[in-house]
């Protein structure tokens, strides 16, 4: 997960993650299990990757285990990251079939209908709500050849909404099993503490330095490492905005932008029904052939 999130220091938080990026963890960050669905999804869609040439693959962000996945046939894989410092910390390498630029998902320099595939990694909910999903998504459609594919995990809000104290008692009680699916927890419902279209970074530090937890203390109980724990405080000060919307809310923003769903799978690892996986089809215009 990276890219153009929206607030005036949204350059800086990405470089601050982009620091902590070895400790993050699933499901802020694709594990094994997540990767195994991508590549059986796009197996079992035979007109993703046909018999034609060399695909070309849109990776919105530069994230590590999806640049060096098994693909079903043989890529040209373009990630596109607007923060540099994500190239340098993140990305495996450019080799002859995968390369990095630097530039803006919301502006990319791609001429009409360059690929065919866009696969990202929590990517919706690093942009700002509406308009730079909007913008985001527009690019997307643009982008990709008539009938393209689209390939996303999404980060989604529950339907039934958690309280930020529920959260933070879960925490205390030892109900919740790793630090990155509470933080994610937690930033979830302090967004739905008011039903608000996102949620400022710098809140969900607020909420947590107010519960007054001691991080070494967490740590030692819990047997995580401190420095996945410190991880928080690189929410301190940030303006940067991320939006957690409902499954069924993201399907319909994806189908006004003319994506049609072709499948949904979820993963078995703690949050994991929070994180599922889409994949999509970019719909003709009527009367197309």
């Amino acid at each position: 997960m990276s890219a153009p999130a929206s607030g005036p220091d949204a350059g800086a938080h990405w470089r601050s993650f982009a620091a902590q990026y070895g400790w993050l963890g699933s499901p802020l960050c694709p594990c094994a299990e997540d990767i195994r669905i991508i590549e059986k999804m796009l197996a079992a869609e035979p007109e993703v990757f046909g018999a034609a040439a060399k695909k070309r693959t849109w990776l919105l962000g530069v994230t590590p285990k999806i640049a060096t996945a098994s693909w079903p046939q043989e890529v040209e894989l373009l990630a596109v990251e607007r923060v540099q410092a994500m190239i340098d910390s993140v990305w495996p390498g450019d080799t002859d079939r995968r390369r990095a630029i630097c530039a803006d998902w919301l502006d990319p320099p791609f001429a009409d209908m360059r690929f065919d595939l866009a696969i990202g990694d929590g990517c919706l909910t690093a942009v700002g709500f509406p308009d730079e999903l909007s913008r985001l998504l527009a690019s997307v459609h643009r982008c990709l050849r008539r009938d393209g594919y689209l390939m996303l995990r999404l980060f989604c809000r529950p339907d039934v909404p958690e309280t930020p104290d529920a959260v933070i008692a879960a925490l205390r009680e030892g109900r919740i099993g790793s630090f990155h699916a509470f933080k994610w927890r937690l930033a979830m419902a302090v967004q739905d503490v008011d039903d608000a279209p996102d949620v400022v970074v710098d809140e969900i530090w607020r909420v947590w330095n107010a519960a007054r937890i001691d991080m070494r203390e967490l740590a030692e109980v819990r047997g995580w490492p401190p420095e996945q724990v410190r991880t928080i405080e690189y929410y301190r000060g940030s303006q940067a905005r991320y939006n957690f919307m409902r499954f069924d809310q993201t399907i319909r923003h994806l189908q006004r932008a003319g994506f049609d769903l072709l499948a949904a799978r979820t993963a078995g690892y703690e949050l994991a029904e929070r994180c599922p996986h889409v994949l999509l089809r970019k719909r003709s215009p009527a009367g197309a052939s």
